[in-house]
This record gives C-alpha cells, sequence and structure tokens, in this order.
C-alpha cells in the first residue's frame, strides 16, 4: 500500500513539473491590511480579488506566488518570466483595467517598476493566445498594494468568453524583479489521518479585470 502511495506521489510530482515548464515559484513575505477600500466593481469581469478578513489583505502575500521577471532581473539574469491567468468573462463589455496583485521583489535590489498587463484571447494549445489590450502599471514595494494598469483600447469581451490575464515586460521594463501573489482563493485546506486542518496555497494569481 505505502508503495503505490509513493508511486502515486511521484507520477504527480513528474506530472507537475512538466506542466510548469520551468516556472520558478516565490516565497512570501509579511503581509498587512489594504490602504484604501476595494472597489465595489471588482471582479466585474472576472478575477479572485477578495479581501481575506484574517490579513487584511485583498491577495495572498504570505503563501508567495511566481516571479514576474524582466531579462535583467536579480535572480536569473537573462531569463524573463511572464505569468498568464485564465477567466471566463462574466459580462459583455468594453473593461477599463487589470488590477494585480503584482509587487516588487523586496529581496531585489530592480531597476524598473513597471510591469505590462494584457488581456489575451484563449488558445487551447498554448494558453494565452493573441492580445486584445494592455497597460503598464506601477508595482509598489507593498505591502498589500495592486497594480493597476489602465486599458485604453480595449475591445468588447464577450460573456461566456474564455481570456487570459497576462503580465509581461517590454524593453524598457528589462529589470523588474517583481512577484505575482496568489489569490486568498486559491487556498487550499487539507487534513491528513484526521490529524487536524491546515491550508496552504494553490498559487493561482491574483487579479481583477473591471
Amino acid at each position: 500500500m505505502i508503495k503505490k502511495i509513493s508511486v502515486a506521489i511521484l507520477a504527480t510530482m513528474v506530472c507537475g513539473a512538466a506542466m510548469a515548464q520551468g516556472l520558478v515559484r516565490a516565497p512570501g513575505r509579511e503581509t498587512a491590511p489594504m490602504r484604501e477600500p476595494m472597489a465595489p466593481d471588482v471582479n466585474r469581469f472576472g478575477g479572485n480579488i477578495e479581501v481575506n478578513t484574517c490579513t487584511g489583505c485583498n491577495f495572498d502575500e504570505v503563501n508567495g506566488g511566481y516571479y514576474v521577471w524582466g531579462s535583467m532581473n536579480c535572480i536569473s539574469p537573462g531569463t524573463t518570466q511572464w505569468i498568464g491567468v485564465p477567466f471566463i468573462s462574466k459580462i459583455t463589455g468594453v473593461p477599463r483595467q487589470i488590477s494585480a496583485g503584482i509587487e516588487l521583489d523586496p529581496l531585489c535590489p530592480t531597476s524598473t517598476t513597471q510591469v505590462t498587463l494584457s488581456i489575451y484571447t484563449d488558445d487551447c494549445t498554448t494558453g494565452p493566445g493573441v492580445v486584445l489590450a494592455s497597460g503598464r502599471a506601477l508595482v509598489s514595494a507593498g505591502p498589500c498594494v495592486l497594480a493597476v494598469a489602465r486599458l485604453r483600447t480595449a475591445p468588447s469581451l464577450t460573456a461566456g468568453t474564455r481570456y487570459w490575464a497576462v503580465a509581461t515586460t517590454s524593453a524598457t521594463q528589462d529589470g523588474l524583479d517583481s512577484i505575482w501573489y496568489g489569490s486568498n482563493q486559491s487556498q487550499i485546506g487539507g487534513n491528513v489521518a484526521n490529524g487536524g486542518w491546515f491550508f496552504f496555497s494553490g498559487f493561482v494569481p491574483s487579479f481583477s479585470v473591471d
């Protein structure tokens, strides 16, 4: 029985590593409550931003997330890391902004404080397909400060259609060292052998398209 479980866990780890395609995960940090009240129309088109009443923050800094890097980052110079997360549009209409729980990496002396946030079409093979609209967002040192990009020429999104919210870097953002923290909604609870409950993060990036 133990052997079967071990094989199953190994298979899961191998599959997970293959699916991640070498993405580098980032550690957590100390958090704090939001500095400003959350907008009433958050997640209007799609998203997973919500306030955790235990921390007061509307995304999960404590458990970490994924790095978003320009090519001149301090951890892996010469390598970019861009991240996307899918959503199905709740309504038909023109989005005006993307918000994301992206903050500067507190362990790196970043030389850039901007990131590009975009909406992409869905591609069944690659995930993000064709970019539909983009905007530049100021990335804060935090804690608990969303990066917000205004979309000036976004097309109308269609209700029930799958899109992607994506964070990338341009040539002028090569020096970015940042972390896209997970959503409070991506936390998972577990209880092994009735030994008590605990929770951890599934690391789904926190965002809102409005």
